[in-house]
């Protein structure tokens, strides 16, 4: 779609940076192209964001929400939501960023909210559900499931959400990440810093890791693989699927099946 064909929303005239350049194109009388005003007004938008990040708190668009702290530890079995540490934040639930994806494809613009949404959180020290972010942005949990997948998967790096980080549910998509982290020789202490995830649990995938790979590598069948390392069949389907990737030369002659 080419500018002359997209519809400016109202919306996208009430920021910041737009009465920026409004102060610079009508009090100033700045002269030079439109451009170069957009380039000026975006480089004191940086400044005003490096000098008071916390200003965000007080803008519009922002909602205050209470969450699970990342406090919290791993819940224990039959814990209750009540006994989790709750954490107040505010969110920039809409800001610049949307206004500017205004024109582009609704998932790509449910992305970048999600990402934004999760990231603004545990900055302030909570942990958001998939139900939490469905609920802010007007959308399923699955559709929220899968644009967090669709960015770990791309990027590489495991979002800090409430599931990831106290290693709720399946965890496959993380546990998966790790590992391909791990076989392209990124350091542990390193794979624990982009999959904000302690050195401790990034250590303990790794080993369960090696141990499927030692018992395919001995000719195990699939389901004593299950059974010696105790973990589940998604889990081993997963690493089995990471070493016929990385090292195929151990399905040569025999498949765990």
């Amino acid at each position: 779609m080419t500018k002359s064909n997209k519809k400016e929303s109202g919306i996208t005239k009430r920021t910041f940076r737009s009465a920026l350049m409004e102060m610079l194109e009508t009090e100033y009388k700045l002269i030079g192209s439109h451009k170069v005003i957009e380039l000026i007004a975006d480089d004191i938008c940086q400044l005003r964001d490096e000098f008071y990040p916390k200003s965000h708190e007080t803008s519009f668009g922002n909602l205050t929400w209470v969450t699970t702290s990342s406090e919290n530890k791993k819940p224990k079995l039959g814990q209750r939501i009540e006994e989790y540490k709750a954490q107040r934040i505010d969110l920039p639930l809409i800001n610049e960023q949307d206004l500017k994806l205004v024109n582009e494809k609704s998932a790509q613009r449910d992305q970048a909210k999600i990402v934004r949404l999760i990231n603004a959180a545990f900055e302030q020290g909570g942990l958001l559900t998939l139900e939490e972010i469905g609920l802010m942005i007007n959308r399923s949990m699955m559709t929220v499931s899968k644009r967090i997948q669709e960015y770990q998967e791309e990027n590489q790096i495991i979002l800090p959400i409430k599931g990831n980080q106290l290693d709720i549910g399946p965890g496959v998509t993380h546990k998966k990440i790790i590992i391909e982290l791990y076989e392209k020789q990124v350091a542990p202490p390193d794979i624990a810093k982009r999959t904000h995830h302690s050195l401790e649990a990034v250590d303990r995938y790794i080993k369960d890791y090696e141990k499927v790979k030692f018992l395919v590598r001995r000719g195990i069948n699939k389901e004593d693989i299950e059974h010696l390392t105790g973990r589940g069949k998604k889990v081993v389907d997963q690493y089995i699927e990471i070493l016929k990737r990385h090292h195929q030369s151990l399905f040569e002659d025999k498949c765990p099946e």
